[in-house]
């Protein structure tokens, strides 16, 4: 074949390949996409960003919505959205660098580098306030506006939870004391440390914030569904200053895609020291899982380093499969979305990751909360004969458990004030299940929740009947006997 003709065959089969990827690329966007606006519409969620990675490439980035409800501002590329404790990713990135400088280790003791500490915090070491195994008292997001020395001589004052290492206990004040090692060892404030050492200097695009009332930036809003009201209201918690360790960032999609990529480049980590970031702690009760600063996800196909921020963002790095998920939203009606788009787009993009029980959960879920009850009901029991064998354990599968699945949706609508949906999926559920004591002790608060005392006094005792050792049924009964003698 001569020269002129192998190159035309080259170049046809260049195109080809591109065809083929650009025409992959574009299920992917239109089945994402048509998956968010499922969510946006079920969750009335007001604004989200998603950003996917594969492969080093940025495969999908969108954005969606409003920003803000009350001044209709619109989520787009420059919109900063407060990440709340996917800022630890960051910190613990910063913890790790500092190790590879030699400058700290995960085994000193943190009265190494900070003074005036309580002599029972002494022997707390770095690797466990990355892990939450300090067993250190807690200071909360509502406290923002007592003063730091206050915080502080209540904290020092007060009993540890349990014996250092033990066990798992999520904690504020743990990522509070690595920002002020960082301080200590660098000479250089927290915030600043962290962006010149792992951003762009000088940008716009990452801001400290732990207020939620500031509006001098351009910043997504958090929204909080009132049940009351059957609308929004807008959050404007103020943290404080000693919060941004564990809460504080506020970033645009963009820039968070630029931070995974140095990551990945090894450019803010070396290999061995992500490794080392990544390896599981060793608790002391054998049972919690957490690394070092990162949580780890299970799902099917493969297993995810990654936080949630604030029940509304997530960051998800699946490293087997060379993907990472980022999702931004501002606020949600009934239950915090992150996991469910995170896991969905997941297996949209790598099949290997698409889990088959958690569709059908997400499809009975989306029945109930986009229709009315009895077009649900309808839906449910095709859902359910569509899928027969998702209670069974087939071909390596977790099964999928619709009874739980009704219980809890129950619940979840409960909560929401609309009890006579939920009496009539706990009545389903009951229905489906007549030997299971929890449907009819679930059913019966519902209809505790309706004020139909004597049908609920009879469904809490048909509970008891079939489980004589449920105490919730046995104090319900008593305290319906009460209110109906009464």
């Amino acid at each position: 074949m001569n020269t002129t003709k192998l190159t035309l065959l080259l170049s046809s089969l260049l195109f080809i390949f591109s065809c083929e990827g650009n025409q992959k690329e574009n299920n992917f966007k239109k089945e994402i996409e048509s998956s968010l606006q499922e969510q946006i519409q079920m969750q009335q969620i007001p604004g989200l960003a998603l950003g996917v990675i594969k492969n080093g490439k940025v495969v999908y980035e969108g954005y969606f919505g409003k920003s803000d409800l009350e001044t209709n501002a619109t989520v787009s590329e420059n919109t900063l959205f407060p990440v709340y404790s996917i800022t630890k990713l960051m910190v613990s990135t910063g913890v790790f660098q500092l190790i590879e400088q030699h400058k700290i280790s995960l085994e000193d003791e943190i009265s190494k580098h900070l003074e005036n500490l309580p002599e029972h915090w002494k022997h707390i070491k770095i690797k466990n306030l990355l892990t939450h195994s300090s067993g250190l008292p807690d200071f909360y997001v509502t406290e923002g506006n007592t003063s730091d020395a206050d915080i502080w001589s209540r904290l020092t004052n007060e009993e540890m939870h349990f014996e250092t290492g033990n066990q798992f206990e999520y904690n504020q004040t743990n990522y509070w004391l690595l920002a002020q090692i960082i301080e200590k060892v660098t000479s250089t404030p927290f915030d600043e440390f962290i962006i010149n050492n792992q951003f762009q200097k000088g940008t716009a695009d990452i801001i400290f914030s732990s207020d939620l009332s500031d509006n001098s930036f351009n910043r997504a809003s958090r929204h909080e569904f009132d049940n009351e009201k059957g609308g929004y209201n807008i959050s404007k918690i103020y943290g404080g200053k000693r919060y941004h360790a564990a809460n504080g960032v506020n970033i645009t999609l963009k820039e968070l895609i630029e931070w995974n990529s140095r990551l990945d480049k090894n450019e803010l980590l070396s290999d061995e020291q992500k490794n080392n970031m990544w390896t599981p702690f060793e608790f002391g009760n054998k049972r919690d899982a957490f690394l070092h600063g990162w949580h780890t996800y299970s799902l099917k196909g493969g297993n995810a380093y990654g936080f949630t921020g604030g029940s509304q963002t997530g960051f998800r790095k699946f490293v087997q499969n060379d993907l990472t998920i980022i999702i931004f939203t501002n606020g949600y009606k009934y239950f915090s979305p992150h996991n469910d788009i995170i896991n969905r787009v997941a297996g949209i993009i790598d099949e290997n990751l698409r889990d088959e029980k958690a569709l059908v959960q997400h499809e009975i879920l989306a029945a109930f909360l986009t229709n009315n009850i009895e077009e649900a009901i309808e839906k449910y029991h095709l859902i359910k004969a569509n899928n027969p064998e998702a209670e069974t354990q087939i071909e390596g599968r977790s099964s999928l458990s619709y009874e739980s699945t009704l219980n809890a949706l129950g619940y979840l609508v409960l909560q929401k004030n609309k009890v006579k949906d939920a009496i009539k999926i706990l009545e389903l559920n009951a229905a489906e299940n007549p030997k299971s004591a929890n449907c009819f002790d679930s059913l019966g608060e519902a209809y505790y929740a309706d004020n139909q005392l004597s049908l609920s006094k009879q469904t809490f005792e048909k509970s008891l009947a079939l489980n004589p050792e449920n105490n919730n049924a046995k104090r319900m009964i008593d305290l319906i006997k009460q209110q109906i003698n009464n």
